[in-house]
């Protein structure tokens, strides 16, 4: 589904930036090219939250070693 139609971002596009570890607002923008004025409406970056829990949603997890 697309949640930028603008720029032609896909969910799977921030679930695949979450699956890579970007999950942060500041990089998700980076990477998505959101803060492009001339190709972009800014309603995106508006709602960057939205993409946030998206990527969240992907992130891995970490694992930490059982202590004995």
């Amino acid at each position: 589904m697309y949640i930028c139609v603008c720029k032609g971002i896909k969910e799977s596009d921030v679930r695949k930036l979450g699956q890579a570890g970007v999950t942060c607002p500041k990089k998700l923008a980076e990477a998505l090219e959101l803060n492009d004025k001339k190709h972009c409406c800014g309603r995106c970056i508006k709602k960057i939250s939205i993409f946030v829990a998206l990527a969240k949603e992907e992130a891995p997890r970490r694992q930490f070693p059982m202590v004995s």
